[in-house]
């Protein structure tokens, strides 16, 4: 009997971790590269292509098709071990899992999701803008079609500012209809439970296939606690086109002290099985509200021509070299520390995903 109990409690916690093991998995991306500009050769370990993340995820079957989840994620940096790349309180901000920290429930046709969470609009408006050339394209595109997102947002931990691509305490649901995807999203009360004023936040997003091309349209509207006020709207896509990978996006509104509009371009080659190659052009047309009350065009960010190489050593490893030119006044992106005096970046770099 003694023996029966043991193999059954052995059974038991086999069965327990096992469960954990398929229900629970640990993620990321370690991303570093070798930067050099104008102003020297610098070591980056927060990741110039892929970005480089860490992060837990695990989902329960609750049956009848319905599944619950949760995501907690932080940004690292593969130079120092700090926590980088955004977030809740900014780049800087101390907390453990400064990227995502959210649970959802849901079946094949909704899903709500709770929490900290990148914004739809960052994550529907990337349709049309990545690529081979990574962060050091995609960042500086997405500044351009989007007006910068003003550099600040409304969530706050005791007075820090948010990083504009993730947002806390919002509530998310994500409806899919005949091939499409229809999401909406809001941030949840106008204060923090310290009594902090966020402001607003509400985005949208539609997202699906047609006819080969990956298309997407989203928009966001901000109120900073500030006052100042943001609204943006966002097209874009992908295809494929005789072995080419085409995209685009396009976006116009009026984003804090900017109003305008701005495009990126992009075009992605296999060379090989391992090896290809991709072009990245971002233009900006939004003005910026100077002290005077003129106005300056292009200056977040100007223009900005990328080209990459992309070597894959396996399905989790690849090697890349990107250089970047720009055109603007002043500085740009965090990916792509162009402008000013600094007009071109190139960089080499290997990123590696578990």
């Amino acid at each position: 009997m003694r023996k029966t109990q043991v193999a059954l409690a052995a059974l038991a916690l086999m069965a327990s971790t096992a469960a954990l093991a398929d229900g629970v998995k640990v993620y990321g991306t370690a991303d570093a590269s070798i930067v050099n500009d104008k102003t020297g050769t610098f070591f980056a370990g927060a990741g110039n292509n892929a970005g480089s993340i860490f992060g837990f995820t695990g989902t329960e079957d609750l049956g009848g098709g319905l599944k619950a989840s949760f995501t907690l994620e932080t940004g690292v940096s593969y130079g120092d071990g700090q926590l980088v790349n955004g977030g809740y309180g900014g780049a800087g901000y101390a907390g453990l899992f400064n990227r995502q920290a959210n649970l959802a429930i849901g079946n094949e046709s909704v899903t709500v999701k709770l929490g900290q969470q990148i914004s739809t609009f960052v994550d529907a408006s990337l349709t049309g803008l990545v690529g081979v050339t990574g962060n050091a394209g995609f960042v500086p595109a997405l500044n351009a079609v989007a007006g910068g997102l003003g550099g600040t947002a409304t969530s706050t931990v005791g007075g820090a500012s948010t990083n504009a691509f993730f947002y806390a305490d919002l509530a998310t649901v994500s409806v899919n209809m005949g091939g499409a995807t229809v999401t909406a999203q809001t941030q949840i009360g106008g204060k923090t439970a310290a009594g902090v004023n966020k402001g607003s936040y509400s985005a949208g997003s539609i997202t699906g296939n047609v006819a080969g091309i990956n298309l997407a349209a989203a928009m966001f509207n901000e109120e900073l606690s500030t006052g100042l006020k943001g609204s943006v709207y966002t097209v874009g896509g992908n295809t494929q086109v005789a072995g080419l990978t085409l995209r685009g996006s396009y976006g116009s509104g009026s984003s804090y002290t900017h109003d305008g509009s701005g495009y990126a371009l992009g075009v992605d080659y296999p060379i090989s099985d391992a090896l290809a190659v991709g072009y990245t052009y971002a233009k900006s047309s939004w003005n910026n509200t100077v002290a005077n009350g003129n106005t300056r065009s292009d200056d977040t960010p100007g223009s900005q021509n990328t080209i990459g190489l992309k070597y894959s050593m396996s399905k989790q490893t690849f090697a890349y070299v990107t250089y970047s030119s720009f055109s603007a006044d002043t500085a740009t992106s965090a990916n792509q520390t162009g402008g000013g005096t600094v007009k071109s970046v190139s960089m080499i770099g290997l990123a590696h995903s578990f």
